[in-house]
């Protein structure tokens, strides 16, 4: 029987995301600063831009969130509505990913009220963007990808939904613990709480699919 990735190792893989550099953040910063000044003052091409820089990100979180691409495009035409009628409520003094980020959160909130009445919150599915296809890649290897994404995906949703979207946003999207608080409208100290109940329970969880998924072979 082929070994199997332990809970451990697919944790990692989870949470191993990459990072923009500090001086690339710095400069979109100021580009987007710009983007929200140009278009409080009526440019709505300025906004395009916005939309442009923002769109994947959005529909990334949708995704993780929903599952499925048709859902995601529809979260993220909702969140760039709102965004656009209530830009003026953004504070220029901070980033405006974040602002986006939760408008999206809490799009998706109101999706799932609507779309679901079972117990689940999240709905089950590969939500993972994507990728280009390399010809060259072993397939065995390829399939045992996409098994360890299948299983994260089920193992997020078995998390209580505080924990998962603290897991989501700061262990997967990469945001700090200061934007996530920000997004989740809630303390630094309760996302650290959250985050940390929510890695162990999705440690237990990884563990419990693996050896689930194991027993098949």
């Amino acid at each position: 029987m082929q070994a199997r990735p332990d809970g451990s190792v697919l944790t990692q893989t989870a949470l191993s995301m990459s990072r923009v550099s500090d001086e690339a953040l710095s400069a979109e910063a100021a580009d987007i600063a710009r983007f929200v000044r140009l278009t409080l003052g009526g440019d709505a091409t300025a906004f395009e831009q916005i939309v442009l820089r923002y769109e994947a990100r959005v529909m990334t979180l949708a995704a993780r969130l929903l599952g499925g691409r048709d859902d995601a495009r529809d979260v993220a035409q909702e969140v760039f509505l709102r965004a656009f009628k209530y830009l003026h409520r953004a504070d220029p003094q901070k980033p405006l990913e974040p602002w986006l980020l939760r408008i999206a959160v809490n799009v998706c909130r109101d999706t799932v009220r609507r779309r679901l009445r079972q117990q689940h919150t999240f709905v089950d599915a590969d939500p993972a963007p994507a990728e280009p296809i390399d010809r060259s890649a072993d397939p065995c290897t390829d399939l045992e990808r996409k098994q360890q994404r299948l299983i994260l995906q089920r193992a997020l949703d078995l998390l209580p939904e505080k924990e998962r979207l603290a897991i989501v946003l700061r262990d997967i999207e990469g945001l700090s613990t200061a934007d996530v608080a920000a997004i989740l409208q809630s303390s630094e100290t309760t996302v650290r709480s959250q985050v940390s109940r929510g890695r162990l329970r999705l440690k237990a969880a990884i563990e419990r699919l693996g050896g689930e998924s194991g027993g098949d072979s």
